[in-house]
């Protein structure tokens, strides 16, 4: 919507804390949504350490965190998160976890 395009437009040039990229943000663009900030992180922020990424109905326990990642001898690479292992891959159309064969 050009309206919401316009704010999110003033929103970025004021406070510089948007990205934004040429897709819907839809579930099933999840994996973009992803991919765009991992390269933003890798190309801005080459130097961070660590870097999380959490959808907004998570709770994040930071101290518990802070405290692992700090216990923390060689920390890379790491990955924490839930790893699906042995799942044969959704090939249902109308299901959201879809995977198409293509």
């Amino acid at each position: 919507v050009r309206a919401e395009q316009a704010a999110l437009r003033a929103e970025a040039l004021r406070y510089g804390d948007l990205l934004q990229g040429a897709f819907a943000d839809t579930y099933a663009n999840l994996n973009r949504k992803t991919l765009l900030l991992l390269r933003w992180a890798a190309a801005r922020c080459p130097a961070v350490p660590f870097l999380l990424k959490a959808d907004d109905d998570v709770f994040v326990n930071l101290p518990a965190l802070t405290n692992y990642l700090a216990s923390l001898h060689d920390p890379r690479p790491l990955y924490l998160g839930r790893v699906h292992w042995w799942v044969r891959p959704d090939r249902d159309p109308r299901s959201r976890h879809h995977v198409p064969i293509t």
